[in-house]
């Protein structure tokens, strides 16, 4: 959680040089090889079916080619602190979606979708006037919200996926799809050499690459061999915290009395739909 949470601070330094499409384009067409590599090492990589591909696409799409493409381009509008808080919405919307499949939705679930509501409206304020369209984040809230969609789609159409192929190596699926679908963005921007880099912005993508695509991913997946998956899961809420101390002292990004108390009325709620 702790690598995760640092995410949204090199995302921000990586942007003072790089443009949101090449940053998100470089990072998975790093880490793609490096994850592949290690799923080969550990003799699992296996072709899939060909009747699956339409479905690995949607998963590309949902979780590495629109969810980092749309992320990217949030974190120039808004702040890490927002984003980290906003983008656990996810939760919602998968609490949401669970409701027309069927599940059974316990009222505090219920109670917990509409405090993450009004956690979000005091995040995206910023202040008591609830002036929406004026808050110089606003844009980027909103399409940090829309990101929260993006994972929760990609969270419910892998879940039957998971049946069939193991975590790892579907994920080397959607990493590689992922990263040749972001190449048209990437060229519609203007794709920047690498080698022009500055020392920060390489920092960041090693970062982003090695630590969040791969070494977390890893962590996670160790993780869930020796721990409950709500167990595991529960840390998550640890990374607006994390992010928060982070960008404090690294972007100097200031955490506001309404931003504190929206960013826990948001987690909590977000614990109750997932937990209940």
């Amino acid at each position: 959680m702790l690598i995760w949470a640092g995410s949204f601070v090199f995302i921000k330094i990586g942007l003072e040089e790089i443009k949101p499409y090449n940053l998100a384009f470089y990072r998975f067409l790093i880490a793609s090889p490096l994850l592949l590599a290690f799923v080969i090492f550990k003799r699992k990589l296996k072709m899939f079916d060909s009747s699956d591909f339409f479905k690995i696409t949607i998963l590309a799409l949902t979780g590495v080619t629109l969810l980092y493409a749309v992320q990217f381009v949030a974190l120039t509008y808004t702040t890490a602190i927002n984003s980290s808080i906003l983008i656990n919405t996810c939760v919602i919307y998968i609490a949401v979606m669970s409701i027309f499949l069927g599940e059974k939705v316990s009222n505090l679930k219920i109670a917990g979708i509409i405090m993450s509501f009004f956690g979000v409206v005091m995040v995206v304020s910023k202040d008591y006037s609830f002036d929406f369209f004026t808050s110089k984040t606003i844009i980027g809230d909103v399409l940090m919200l829309f990101d929260g969609l993006l994972w929760a789609i990609y969270t419910i159409a892998g879940k039957s996926m998971l049946e069939k192929y193991s975590p790892d190596v579907l994920t080397v699926y959607v990493f590689v799809i992922g990263s040749v679908l972001l190449l048209p963005f990437a060229l519609y921007e203007g794709i920047v050499n690498p080698f022009n880099l500055s020392f920060n912005s390489w920092i960041s993508l090693i970062y982003l690459s090695l630590l969040c695509s791969v070494v977390a991913y890893v962590i996670w997946y160790s993780a869930l061999t020796s721990m409950e998956t709500t167990e595991v899961a529960a840390f998550v809420y640890l990374v607006p915290l994390f992010t928060a101390i982070m960008a404090f002292y690294v972007l100097k990004e200031e955490i506001g009395v309404l931003i504190a108390i929206g960013g826990f009325l948001t987690m909590l709620g977000i614990y109750m739909a997932e937990r209940y």
